[in-house]
């Protein structure tokens, strides 16, 4: 067992700090050794009641007392770390052994800044709720280093993963005669087993506090009112954004926001999902970010580019069952993304740019298009960005999509005094006019008569309209006939659909005909902040599961779930029924 001097250790010592690791301090004698062995002794006892089947009426009281062991450990570690830390002789002579986290997922070993005692963090950053769930060991948050987790320099945002985790004093694995101080990412372990008779014991946990941190050290969050209206400035934060590390056993979810917002939208959302045992065991949760005063189909491009990089790394073979089985979601602008990037024929949209026959576009395939196009007399750079664009396929592993308020019509809401005023707002980046320049001499003469409607035309609010010369023939674009589609709409609880609206979305544009399910939902057009929602997609993404993976699945992670609990921030707990 390897007992040097481990970052997780440096971590538990900076508490709240946030300080750097590699801090050099004056370090202070080591006071608390006496104090520490007390609280071994305590948690020992603890266990032995906690590793034997004939005591479970003590479990509760057991539970307590080692978890305030464990947290005073926690404690003296932080306090040595404000007297300047901890020597290799020092960590030595502790009544303990420190292990390495097991939360390595890729070729280098994740390395923790910090880690944060969930019990002295706010977590309703974002948040309204905080779930929890009861059981051995003390939460916490382990904040992994920025550009050092993942590989994806171009296209996955990594600002540090904040990874959930679970310190436990482990009995059953002593090194020279002491326990074990572990972390557990508890996103992969709902138990742990204990004792010779191997009594499964819940484990602590706390999955708000990780989210609430992650979004507020992101650099995109914050950003929703500089992405929309300066998106040059914001561009730099488009991307793909795990809030923890990549796991081959779970299904990704992919999240796409809509206009003015940004990836932390979905923050209520994903803690509501993660009260569910059944998607935390078997989904991982993605987002992607971009300006969103960018026309949406140039986002389009990056996240497709993004998707592709994951897929080589991830699925090279294409014979991970996870992978193959993506579940997209888009909310509002973010649905157009989604819609558009899994299209089996995108280049259907090339119909509102340029005047050629309809069926030039009904009959192009992605082998045929350019001597479709050869009427426009492009030259090679054109045809270039015409590819990047509109000629592809569909997302590769997508098998499922949900639309939450998405304007498959579009929205009146952009052609009205503040949809115009946000567009004239809107500045866009100089490459981004530069390319559209070059397409728009060979699209509808109208863009040249005047260079502020080529302006007004490229952003994202202009290209929500009913009358965008993208939106017009969205309806014509159809994912593959294999791929199910969920909507979530708002009606802002006055139950009038089909003649309602979330207040900027009507629901005849969000509706679509072939949907295998429609919810509507007593929200405005932010329907991923409404619990009925996040019920909704639950169902959804149990519904998938079962198809992925079979029904035992669902029912034994349900059989051996542990009881959340889901707290109304800052009300008092209240103990939900499994779903």
């Amino acid at each position: 067992m390897n007992t040097a001097p481990l970052v997780i250790l440096l971590g538990l010592m900076l508490g709240l700090s946030g300080c750097s690791v590699h801090s050099q301090l004056q370090k202070a004698p080591y006071t608390h050794y006496q104090d520490d062995a007390l609280a071994i002794q305590e948690a020992r006892e603890a266990w032995l009641v906690l590793s034997s089947p004939k005591r479970s009426r003590e479990w509760p009281e057991a539970r307590k007392k080692y978890n305030a062991c464990i947290r005073k450990l926690a404690s003296h570690l932080k306090q040595a770390n404000r007297n300047g830390g901890m020597d290799e002789a020092m960590l030595q002579s502790l009544p303990f052994v420190i292990e390495k986290s097991p939360y390595a997922r890729d070729s280098n070993p994740w390395h923790y800044e910090a880690i944060f005692m969930s019990d002295e963090v706010d977590s309703t950053y974002r948040l309204r709720e905080t779930v929890t769930v009861e059981g051995m060991g003390i939460p916490l948050a382990g904040l992994a280093p920025e550009g050092i987790s993942r590989p994806h320099a171009n296209m996955l945002r990594d600002n540090g993963n904040v990874h959930t985790l679970t310190a436990i004093l482990d009995f059953d694995r002593m090194v020279d005669g002491k326990p074990t101080l572990r972390t557990l990412p508890r996103l992969m372990n709902e138990h742990i087993f204990i004792g010779r008779h191997k009594v499964r014991q819940p484990l602590a946990a706390n999955f708000s506090v990780p989210i609430a941190l992650f979004w507020k050290l992101s650099d995109a969050d914050g950003t929703e009112l500089l992405g929309a209206f300066r998106p040059k400035k914001a561009i730099s934060t488009m991307g793909l954004y795990f809030s923890e590390p990549y796991d081959p056993k779970k299904i990704p979810v992919l999240f796409t926001h809509g206009l003015m917002s940004g990836p932390a939208t979905f923050a209520n959302l994903t803690t509501r999902l993660l009260v569910d045992p059944v998607i935390r065991e078997n989904y991982q949760f993605w987002f992607f970010g971009y300006p969103s005063g960018l026309a949406w189909t140039i986002p389009a491009g990056r996240q497709r580019a993004a998707l592709a990089e994951l897929m080589q790394e991830y699925n090279p073979g294409g014979v991970s069952r996870e992978m193959n089985n993506i579940v997209m979601v888009g909310h509002s602008m973010g649905g157009l993304i989604t819609r558009f990037n899994t299209s089996t024929k995108p280049w259907i949209l090339m119909k509102g740019l340029f005047e050629l026959p309809p069926e030039t576009f009904e009959s192009m395939t992605a082998s045929n298009w350019k001597e479709a196009l050869t009427p426009l007399h492009c030259d090679d750079h054109t045809l270039e960005q015409l590819h990047n664009n509109f000629i592809f396929n569909p997302a590769r592993g997508v098998t499922r999509i949900v639309y939450m308020a998405t304007p498959h019509r579009g929205s009146t809401f952009a052609d009205n005094w503040i949809g115009r005023l946000g567009q004239r707002l809107i500045d866009l980046p100089s490459d981004v006019l530069e390319e559209a320049t070059r397409i728009a001499t060979l699209s509808r003469g109208m863009f040249l008569l005047n260079p502020l409607q080529l302006k007004d035309e490229l952003t994202s609010i202009r290209q929500l309209s009913p009358h965008s010369s993208l939106v017009k023939h969205m309806s014509e674009l159809r994912c593959a006939p294999s791929v199910p589609v969920h909507s979530i709409i708002g009606d802002r609880g006055k139950n009038n659909t089909p003649y309602s609206s979330d207040g900027i979305v009507k629901y005849s544009s969000s509706h679509l005909d072939w949907s295998v399910s429609e919810k509507i939902v007593p929200s405005g057009h932010s329907v991923q902040d409404d619990p009925a929602a996040a019920v909704e997609l639950r169902r959804i993404l149990r519904e998938h599961l079962v198809n992925v993976k079979g029904k035992k699945v669902l029912e034994e992670t349900e059989a051996n779930a542990a009881v959340p609990v889901w707290q109304t921030n800052p009300a008092r707990p209240v103990i939900l029924k499994r779903p």
